[in-house]
């Protein structure tokens, strides 16, 4: 791995940049970030509006790099959503393609959609 590519992810570590940033700072080095080519794509709704309020797509050898540094304590909010992060991880690892995570949480009014394209 470059010099240059780990400078990008230690400033995504240390939350100096958003991981759009480094995905982009990543694709500017011209080399591939994933074997693959893959993305994790995250998709949140609010479902009274019917309105996209997030749209995030992230190269997957960023997510599975950092996969490595959730917190227990992000991992248990998570797991609150019954979303389940082996099967995530199992669907990254597997190069599996599509829908992998669908949520609703009405208590919020939100609909969150995680696919992998």
């Amino acid at each position: 791995m470059s010099d240059e590519r780990m400078r990008i992810l230690k400033m995504l570590e240390e939350k100096k940049i958003t991981a759009e940033q480094a995905a982009k700072l990543l694709d500017s080095l011209g080399e591939p970030v994933s074997g693959t080519g893959k993305f994790l794509k995250v998709k949140v709704w609010d479902m009274n509006q019917e309105k996209l309020k997030v749209n995030v797509k992230v190269p997957l050898g960023l997510v599975k790099w950092g996969m490595r540094f959730v917190p227990e304590s992000a991992q248990a909010k998570i797991r609150e959503k019954n979303i389940d992060l082996t099967a995530v991880t199992e669907a990254i690892e597997k190069d599996l393609v599509g829908k992998i995570v669908e949520v609703d949480d009405d208590e919020k009014g939100e609909h969150v959609e995680v696919y992998i394209e």
